[in-house]
């Protein structure tokens, strides 16, 4: 039998969080502390690579972050990957949409979003994630609630109590869609007057008044127009130049750091 070191006990914890291995025992037979070492040097490589990916993502913004004060011109590559056939015309603006970051960022991520949508749900951190990276107001998020004909009418549902919780609060918005983006939170059996310390008949007036249900029928107007058949959907807006592209689908982030990066040399 081997004793355990102290260090060795000391990882055991943390071994047991990431490949989900509790281990109690103060000695080890020699194939347990083999398996041991073996989990210690896989968890390693694990954390490197996931530090290799965020320096990567990191590596990537301040290339467009530089790229914002080169003036010299930049050769296009001959052929632009085809983009989905929308009618980019339709994407509507205003100091009403939802935004999170700078209001005056040079590019938007206007994202078409269902509540009930499982891959929406998945998606949220990354416009928020990649909007925090970007520092220097680089990058905003707007927000577009599209629901689903076939997720009706709880997508609507859940996203009259957003707005209605965000009209007393605006920082309520951005709480909901992180929590429920992080899978902390179910707008089915939620406390919404108690969790964000609502005004109890300000709320449920809210629930039952017109102007959220024009919002939202603007929203959908919105995406109907503009051809939207499946979400997350997302516009990437230069404010700058006024160009447009579309990104569907919960892609990886790096997509969006190379789309911006290709529409930022664009403009050169």
């Amino acid at each position: 039998m081997n004793k355990l070191s102290t260090y060795q006990k000391s990882v055991i914890a943390l071994l047991t969080t990431i490949v989900g291995v509790g281990i109690t025992s103060t000695y080890l037979t020699t194939s347990e502390l083999k398996q041991t070492n073996i989990l210690l040097a896989s968890s390693i490589t694990i954390q490197n690579a996931t530090k290799t990916e965020s320096a990567g993502v990191n590596q990537s913004l301040s290339k467009i972050l530089s790229l914002s004060e080169n003036t010299e011109p930049v050769q296009q590559p001959e052929a632009q990957p085809e983009e989905p056939n929308l009618n980019l015309s339709q994407v509507q603006l205003d100091s009403n949409t939802l935004t999170y970051g700078n209001e005056n960022a040079r590019f938007s991520l206007v994202t078409y979003m269902d509540f009930q949508c499982p891959y929406c749900q998945r998606f949220a951190s990354t416009p928020k994630t990649l909007v925090d990276k970007a520092n220097g107001g680089l990058v905003n998020w707007k927000w577009k609630n599209s629901p689903l004909p076939f997720h009706e009418p709880n997508a609507t549902d859940y996203a009259v109590k957003m707005l209605c919780a965000g009209a007393q609060n605006t920082d309520n918005h951005w709480k909901i869609i992180s929590m429920w983006g992080n899978h902390e939170f179910d707008f089915a059996t939620a406390d919404m007057i108690g969790m964000f310390e609502l005004d109890p008949v300000a709320y449920n007036t809210c629930l039952k008044t017109d102007s959220v249900k024009l919002t939202l029928d603007k929203d959908k107007a919105e995406s109907r127009s503009l051809g939207v058949s499946g979400t997350p959907t997302t516009v990437i807006v230069d404010n700058k130049t006024g160009e447009k592209r579309v990104i569907e689908g919960a892609v990886p982030m790096d997509m969006f750091v190379n789309t911006i990066e290709a529409m930022m040399k664009k403009s050169q």
